[in-house]
C-alpha cells in the first residue's frame, strides 16, 4: 500500500519498498500543508532518489510561493538544489529569487549553508557558481552578493575550496554592480598569497570593496 504525501508528512518516512516513494517531490505535495512549507521541505523523503534526480527541485519554486516560515529546511532545499544543474539550476533559481523580492531569503543562513556543503563536499562548486551566475544575470546582484558575501568564509578559510575562483570572480562582479564596499578577513588573506587565479580573483574583490 502507498502512503498519501500529507501521511508521510505528519508521521515521517516511509519505508522506500514502495516505488513511487522513488519519485521526485511534486507540487501537490505543497498543497498538503500549504502554510507550513519548512515541514514539507523537511518531510522530503525522496533524498535517495535515483530515477529522476534532475526533476528533484521542480518543487522549490511552489514552496517559495506558499506560507509559512521560510527556515532551515527551506535554506537547505535551496543550498542542495543550486548544485542540482551544471547549466544552473532554473528551478532553484526562481525560488530563490521569489523568496528574495517577498523578504523571506535569509542570505546568511543561505550562505552558510553552501559553505558547509561545498566543504564537505555535498555540493559541487562548479554548479553552484553556475546557479547563482544565472540569478544575477536576472539583475538581482545584490541578493546573489548577500549570500556570496556568507559563503566566503566557507570557502576560504584555512585553505581556499578548489572551484572557490568562480565564486570570487561571481563576487566581485555583483560586489561592483550593486556598490557592496568593507572587508572580509579571509577574502584579504588570500589575496596576499601568490599568483593563482583564486589570488587574483580574491584581489578584485578585496579591490571592488573598498
Amino acid at each position: 500500500s502507498w502512503f498519501p504525501p500529507v501521511a508521510v508528512a505528519l508521521v515521517g518516512p516511509y519505508p522506500k519498498r514502495a516505488g513511487m516513494l522513488m519519485d521526485p517531490p511534486l507540487p501537490f505535495w505543497v498543497a498538503q500543508l500549504p502554510h507550513h512549507r519548512d515541514e514539507v521541505a523537511a518531510r522530503d523523503y525522496t533524498e535517495g532518489i535515483v530515477h529522476s534526480p534532475g526533476q528533484r527541485t521542480g518543487v522549490l519554486p511552489f514552496l517559495a510561493e506558499a506560507d509559512g516560515p521560510a527556515g532551515y529546511a527551506v535554506h537547505l532545499a535551496l543550498a542542495r538544489g543550486l548544485a542540482n544543474s551544471p547549466q544552473g539550476d532554473a528551478p532553484t533559481v526562481d525560488a530563490l529569487l521569489v523568496l528574495a523580492a517577498r523578504g523571506q531569503l535569509d542570505t546568511t543562513l543561505l550562505g552558510r549553508l553552501l559553505g558547509k556543503l561545498l566543504r564537505q563536499g555535498w555540493a559541487q562548486a562548479n554548479r553552484v557558481a553556475e546557479s547563482l551566475r544565472a540569478a544575477a544575470g536576472t539583475g538581482a546582484h545584490g541578493t546573489v552578493w548577500a549570500v556570496l558575501e556568507a559563503t566566503m568564509p566557507g570557502l576560504l578559510r584555512d585553505a581556499p575550496l578548489k572551484g572557490a575562483a568562480a565564486f570570487l570572480s561571481l563576487a566581485a562582479e555583483c560586489a561592483s554592480r550593486c556598490g557592496a564596499k568593507g572587508e572580509i578577513p579571509e577574502v584579504s588573506a588570500v589575496a596576499q598569497r601568490g599568483s593563482s587565479q583564486t589570488v587574483k580573483n580574491a584581489r578584485l574583490l578585496r579591490d571592488a570593496l573598498r
